[in-house]
């Protein structure tokens, strides 16, 4: 397995854009390593497979929620 064949630029561009998030070394783990900050600082963080699955199923539902606010917001110009 590749990282840089099998995953797509992107999906690559993604990881980047929201830590630099990249593959571990022990692929068991099924973790990502990348970098965040929150009220404490920032620094170092690993996401599970579970974990991204959770963080996309969060931000499709923040995506659904924002095309249905501006479905029943009228336009006004």
């Amino acid at each position: 397995m590749d990282w840089y064949k099998d995953i797509s630029n992107s999906a690559k561009e993604t990881m980047k854009f929201l830590g630099d998030f990249g593959p571990t070394v022990h692929a068991q783990s099924r973790e990502v390593k990348g970098y965040m900050h929150d009220d404490e600082g920032g620094g170092k963080v690993y996401l599970d497979a579970g974990e991204l699955r959770e963080i996309a199923a969060s931000c499709n539902e923040v995506a659904d929620w924002l095309d249905k606010r501006a479905e029943a917001t009228p336009n006004i110009k």
